[in-house]
């Protein structure tokens, strides 16, 4: 080869990697994207965890499912509500406490005052102030995410029928033949 064409950029350059067989150029891209994908969703799901992890298991949010009217027109029978612990609770927050005169049921109402270390609590369609005067420790948490009817969806999905649905579908997808696995077969047939 000529200085020319070197000088000119029309030499043949190599390639800085060993050549490969297609084939294995396809298996390392498939790979690559595979981690990529895997890694991807362990991150997704490691920040879905620490923002929704159920307090039960070491969590900081509490799920509770609305019934009543005290807190008219703000939450209805069957909403979702999400309740984060915060390092402290203000005037006009939606919080939420276990009422142990109630049998330890959740009671999420609107802090109206603090006295003396204990929130004053009282529905937005009540006229009259929750007796129960909880401190800070018993505050369950405050109103973080409200999902209007996602409760009822839940407790639907909680009945015996549903959740044999569920699986059944699920079942069925797992155990359906993907398309590359039939036309697979098929070849394998016709070759013997």
């Amino acid at each position: 080869m000529s200085t020319a064409m070197i000088d000119a950029g029309l030499a043949p350059r190599r390639s800085p990697l060993p050549r490969t067989r297609p084939g294995v150029r396809v298996a390392r891209e498939l790979l690559r994207s595979r981690c990529v994908h895997a890694l991807s969703v362990l991150v997704v799901g490691a920040v879905a965890w620490l923002l929704f992890a159920p307090v039960q298991l070491g969590g900081s949010v509490t799920y509770v499912i609305t019934d009543g009217v005290s807190m008219l027109p703000h939450f209805r029978t069957g909403d979702l509500v999400l309740l984060r612990t915060e390092s402290r609770y203000h005037v006009g927050e939606v919080a939420g406490y276990r009422d142990a005169q109630m049998g330890g049921v959740t009671v999420m109402h609107r802090i109206i005052a603090i006295d003396d270390g204990h929130y004053v609590f009282r529905g937005d369609n009540n006229r009259f102030t929750d007796p129960y005067r909880p401190t800070r420790n018993q505050i369950v948490g405050a109103e973080w995410i409200h999902l209007p009817a996602w409760g009822n969806v839940l407790m639907n999905l909680r009945a015996p029928v549903t959740g044999a649905i569920i699986v059944g579908l699920l079942g069925l997808f797992v155990l359906w033949p993907r398309s590359d696995t039939r036309r697979r077969r098929r070849r394998h047939r016709h070759a013997g």
